[in-house]
């Protein structure tokens, strides 16, 4: 009886594993563990850059986005033909088929505002496309230095274990001279336990760095690619601050969109002038309306200056503290070097010598952390004094 039942288990099992495999066939297999498989895909990168610009999502929505511009393009044209041929039209006709066509909006007010938005949108093509693949880019690389972040961060997390564990080796064998006393091993042991939690929580981040990078990319989730930069300072813009901020004014959508705005409310007052009294509701609202859009106008490439500034400094502030980490780095590396002599020596304890470890690991991981900031800063910065990252509506 039993060996019946056992049997008609396996039986169902099969059953079930077959209905399973047919309701699937046809899609992605899952990878069954963490392990990244597949033939290694290496990728620099300009070319993690240069595919997400190109392929994908991001890329088609950045096709279409500039299609639909030139479809407005040509749809304020359009209008702006309706608008002249009417008014070719009537030309001569009587006060009331003018009434109509001012109720209808064909105006030779309107005819302008639609010439206006037809050129302004026909300049706006490329600007808005050049901010599409601006954001697109500066996506990519927050993920590609996420992942090299954590590649550094695992390996410092390791080379953190096997110091500890150096520790733990050199305290056992003093302990077994009796040299030091036995809470000494178990502290060092702890020291080990812990490096080793920190070790495995660097390679848990590391996965899902890995996994975000080829979720944006298109890559199969658990796809093995290798990123080919290692975590160095990136080139630092070349320049002067006038000669970038000059450019970011020149460049930047968003001044170019508070400067038409202005333009157009400025159009629609001067055309309310002779029609409505000035102190007549529909004339102090467009008046209201002038006003903030010239203020806005005038305030925006004082603030794009003044973003410029202080992404400058930024960006000077975080190459000073890699110097600094580094400096740090370094001397809590010959920190740790000195402790361990000490120790040996029976001038210091463990603990001095442990503090010393984890002080070389924090310092090792701000280097990771400063290096990443600050390249990102500069990514930033060349953006900014471009077209920048702001697609303007059309």
């Amino acid at each position: 009886m039993m060996k019946r039942r056992i049997l008609l288990t396996a039986l169902a099992a099969l059953v079930l594993l077959g209905a399973g495999a047919a309701s699937f066939s046809g899609e992605r297999a899952i990878v069954p563990d963490m392990n990244f498989v597949g033939d290694p895909i290496d990728l620099s990168l300009v070319k993690a850059v240069e595919i997400m610009q190109t392929t994908g999502s991001r890329a088609e929505a950045a096709e279409l986005n500039k299609a639909a511009d030139e479809a407005v393009a040509r749809g304020y044209k359009e209008s702006a033909k309706s608008i002249s041929d009417f008014l070719n039209a009537i030309k001569g006709a009587s006060i009331s088929v003018s009434s109509a066509a001012e109720e209808s909006g064909m105006t030779e007010t309107n005819e302008k505002i639609m010439r206006m938005r037809r050129d302004f949108a026909k300049e706006q093509v490329a600007s808005n496309y050049q901010a599409e693949l601006n954001e697109i880019e500066a996506m990519t690389v927050q993920v590609y230095y996420g992942v090299l972040q954590a590649q550094e961060n695992l390996k410092i997390s390791k080379d953190n274990l096997q110091n500890q564990k150096a520790i733990y080796d050199n305290t056992m064998k003093k302990y077994k001279l009796g040299m030091v006393a036995r809470i000494d091993t178990l502290t060092a042991e702890t020291q080990v336990l812990s490096a080793e939690d920190q070790a495995a929580a660097a390679e848990t981040a590391l996965k899902n760095a890995r996994m975000n990078f080829n979720l944006l990319l298109g890559y199969d989730l658990m796809q093995n690619v290798v990123l080919t930069d290692g975590l160095k300072m990136a080139e630092e813009p070349k320049g002067s601050l006038t000669g970038f901020i000059e450019s970011a004014v020149k460049n930047r959508n968003e001044i170019k969109g508070a400067a038409f705005g202005a333009e157009i409310q400025e159009i629609l007052l001067t055309s309310l002038k002779y029609r409505y009294p000035s102190s007549s509701s529909t004339y102090l609202n467009q008046e209201t309306a002038t006003l903030l859009a010239r203020k806005a106008a005038q305030d925006a490439p004082v603030q794009i200056e003044m973003d410029i500034r202080a992404r400058y400094m930024d960006m000077a502030d975080k190459k000073r503290a890699v110097k600094v980490a580094e400096a740090s780095l370094a001397n809590a590396k010959e920190g740790y070097r000195l402790a361990t002599i000490s120790y040996n020596a029976g001038m210091n304890t463990l603990t001095d010598v442990q503090k010393a470890q984890i002080a070389s690991y924090q310092a090792a991981l701000g280097v990771a952390a400063a290096i990443t900031d600050y390249d990102l800063a500069v990514y930033g910065f060349i953006h900014a004094t471009g077209a920048g990252t702001v697609r303007l509506p059309l």
